[in-house]
């Protein structure tokens, strides 16, 4: 399936063009990210940051971030711009407010009526889960990341691309494409990446930094996770659990999580994999990765959504019921899959 959404009202302008007719208009502007950012969210972001402030009609250009930023990603130009906040005060205080690479506007979190607040909004998205939640919703599911999208945004707008845009955006593709090994990976894709690294990206060091700079307790949780992985189902399902005391056990902080899923999805003969991890609210967050069962449909039960082999969700619920309501609807759909197959 596939969704492509451009919603707009100006008569022969793509949306790209009405995007940046809305930035001229606008003095103040907040970018805002998705809770527990990724490289997606916070490369694009920072990009669609950098393009903007060229605009000299724009006084004021947040980026506004409710989470801290993993540590995988500290290494990316202008993150020390951020802005951590969830501010009352600030409620109306913008004229445009840009969501960049959230599936839906509770993925905001904390900051989620700052941004219904400002007097225009944007989403920049590629999630089939999306429906749309602003004024002008620039949402395409046939591109692998919001950094394609963001890079439609700085080619439509006359302005140059810098190192440092190239950097993020070539870190947003590389992150949302696994290192393009998954199969959102288009021609396409590589066609911009291959500019952005004409445009100054050193797809050696983003790689490096993003797959191979590990902090050592980052390693040790995932090789523990790993090695107390629970197979299911015929060993067609596998997936791991990650409780507060196990994180403090080995030393680790929340963002070390990331690969896990991943990683556990390559072990051969596996359909789906999945991460349930406790929160500091005692909930469970749970990422679920496919090698062709539709798990956004699985994560959309629950309140979540994403793309079709990599999804997730968060439940109301102790790990240990998280694990028995997820795993029910995992082996429901495995099942399903194999009476239509």
């Amino acid at each position: 399936m596939i969704k492509f959404i451009y919603y707009f009202n100006i008569k022969n302008m793509s949306i790209p063009e009405k995007i940046i007719s809305e930035i001229k208009k606008a003095r103040r502007i907040a970018i805002f990210h998705h809770v527990a950012p990724d490289g997606d969210s916070l490369g694009s972001a920072l990009a669609l940051r950098e393009m903007i402030e060229q605009f000299e009609n724009v006084e004021i250009v947040d980026n506004i971030i409710t989470n801290y930023v993993p540590e995988l990603y500290r290494f990316l130009p202008d993150v020390n711009k951020l802005k951590r906040t969830n501010d009352s005060s600030l409620y109306n205080a913008y004229d445009l407010a840009m969501a960049v690479d959230c599936a839906s506007k509770e993925r905001l979190g904390d900051a989620t009526e700052l941004f219904m607040s400002a007097k225009k909004s944007v989403s920049i998205d590629h999630h089939i889960s999306n429906s749309g939640f602003a004024d002008i919703d620039f949402i395409d599911t046939r591109v692998s990341a919001a950094g394609e999208l963001v890079f439609q945004l700085v080619e439509a707008s006359g302005v140059s691309f810098t190192e440092n845009m190239a950097t993020n955006l070539y870190t947003a593709i590389l992150t949302d494409t696994g290192g393009f090994k998954f199969d959102n990976t288009k021609p396409e894709t590589l066609r911009i990446c291959a500019k952005l690294i004409q445009e100054g990206a050193n797809p050696v060091e983003i790689y490096k930094n993003c797959y191979e700079l590990k902090p050592l307790a980052m390693v040790k949780l995932q090789a523990r996770v790993i090695n107390e992985a629970v197979l299911a189902e015929n060993n067609k399902i596998i997936y791991g659990t990650i409780t507060r005391n196990l994180l403090d056990e080995e030393d680790a902080t929340d963002d070390y999580i990331d690969g896990i899923t991943e990683a556990m999805r390559q072990v051969k003969g596996i359909e789906v994999a999945m991460v349930f991890k406790e929160t500091l609210k005692k909930t469970t967050r749970v990422s679920l990765r496919s090698n062709g069962l539709d798990v956004c449909k699985i994560a959309g039960y629950f309140g979540g959504g994403g793309h079709k082999l990599a999804a997730g969700c968060l439940i109301d619920e102790n790990i240990e019921k998280a694990v028995t309501q997820v795993l029910n609807v995992v082996v429901q759909q495995l099942h399903k899959e194999e009476i239509y197959s």
